[in-house]
């Protein structure tokens, strides 16, 4: 076989090409909340955990597990669960395992920029979410103005202070005590206002709906614990509170984005996710997420392509590959016939010999080979033998009533016909109008 060396070249050096534009072209950063463990994208957390299991020693760990499976777990030491979300799912049955495990001494820490309604109303508090504009923060990173303002107000680290981005602290909570400012929805929040968007309730004491969301709120169990405000922003408003719930406690943060890569390498801003973590101190702390429902799928082939050296070892068998696949075609393609289906040649004989009488100018045989074919096939149609039988008037009768014409035209032309048995001369126009003249009395006897 005989190897094209140019085209072997040509591939080799187009994949070479191609890996070296990708080794050397700027990567692009995927700006999509994950918070999973493998992410290494901005807002993924692969370092806020590689940072927690470095500093805490065996005792941080990523579980896929939710409530109700902790909640029927036997073991007994007290845990701490820290969910990072950036939007929380949350059932009846969720929080009724979440208050079980609380009663039992574990302690919860929810970080989200979304919760669920049904939560909210268990614990009589409302929560502002604004969208996050990827541009804005891109401004002010540019501009390197901090205007976003985060204070602790517990006695662990009272009124420290953290500057972080206004974009990433676009969250809050409302209604948890009463130093915060009144506050109600407006038409340029998030969600239209309604009845039961008033911090006050006096602003509708009419409204039966009012009314039966207090009689809830009064029953409700979490509502009743005894809460402590963490963290607040500059405008006051509550980031971060706490709640005592049975022998464990109920941590709220807002802001989950500062829980990623980005936010515990943003400058040392580290110190207030620690600060807050810092409430779970002496527990073996361990990260939820498949409640989020946003933790990555890692796939076999996914890992590869996340490590260096597995990475080209896949590129390199897929060069292999592609390279065996064309030798392998080269040497064994074979030209495949083209088989085509019988042709019946008879019409085509019949013409060729048409042609030969035609050019020799004997149209006195084509037109008798014509003659003894229409014969044939009148024969065929009508019955009529005009080889056997007499031509006559009363022959031509029968013949035109299934052929559909007078029967002296049919006479006469079939008298003319007859004269074909001598030796006549006729030329090409003859010919023509003959053969014309049989045509039409075979096509009017098979309509």
């Amino acid at each position: 076989m005989k190897v094209n060396i140019k085209f072997i070249i040509f591939i080799l050096v187009l994949f070479f090409g191609m890996f070296a534009i990708e080794h050397n072209m700027v990567k692009e950063y995927s700006w999509i909340p994950t918070f999973s463990a493998s992410d290494k994208q901005p807002f993924g957390c692969y370092v806020f955990d590689d940072v927690l299991t470095s500093s805490l020693k065996g005792n941080y760990s990523v579980s896929t597990e939710t409530f109700y499976q902790l909640d029927q777990d036997s073991v007994n030491a007290p845990r701490a669960f820290l969910l990072v979300s950036n939007d929380m799912e949350m059932d009846s049955v969720d929080i009724n395992s979440m208050t079980n495990l609380l009663d039992k001494g574990n302690k919860v820490m929810i970080v989200s920029s979304s919760f669920p309604y049904n939560l909210t109303d268990s614990l009589n508090i409302k929560f502002h979410k604004s969208y996050f504009d990827l541009n804005d923060l891109r401004l002010l990173a540019g501009n390197g103005k901090r205007q976003g303002t985060l204070v602790f107000c517990d006695s662990a680290a009272a009124n420290k202070s953290y500057n972080f981005y206004s974009q990433l602290l676009t969250d809050y909570f409302w209604g948890v005590d009463s130093i915060e400012p009144e506050y109600k929805f407006t038409e340029t929040d998030d969600q239209p206002l309604t009845e039961d968007d008033y911090l006050n309730p006096e602003d509708a004491k009419n409204n039966p709906l009012i009314r039966k969301s207090e009689k809830q709120l009064k029953s409700s169990r979490l509502a009743q614990c005894p809460t402590t405000v963490l963290v607040r922003n500059k405008q006051k408003y509550v980031v971060a509170f706490s709640k005592k719930v049975g022998n464990g406690e109920l941590f709220m943060v807002a802001n989950p984005l500062l829980f990623t890569n980005y936010g515990i390498l943003d400058k040392g801003n580290a110190g207030y996710i620690f600060g807050l973590l810092s409430h779970m101190e002496g527990m073996p702390l361990v990260r939820l997420g498949n409640d989020t429902k946003e933790m990555e799928q890692i796939t076999p082939l996914r890992y590869f392509l996340t490590q260096a050296p597995l990475k080209w070892s896949v590129y390199l068998s897929l060069i292999s590959l592609v390279l065996f696949m064309c030798f392998t075609a080269r040497r064994r393609q074979r030209v495949i016939p083209v088989i085509y289906p019988p042709r019946n040649t008879t019409l085509d004989f019949v013409k060729q010999i048409g042609t030969l009488y035609h050019q020799d100018k004997k149209y006195l045989e084509v037109l008798r080979k014509k003659k003894s074919c229409f014969v044939q096939v009148l024969k065929k149609e009508t019955g009529v033998d005009l080889s056997s039988e007499e031509l006559t008037v009363e022959l031509c009768r029968r013949l035109s009533d299934k052929a559909g014409m007078d029967a002296d035209v049919l006479y006469a032309i079939l008298k003319k016909l007859e004269l074909l048995e001598y030796d006549v001369d006729i030329d090409e126009k003859e010919l023509k109008e003959y053969i014309d003249k049989m045509n039409e009395i075979i096509t009017n006897s098979t309509k």
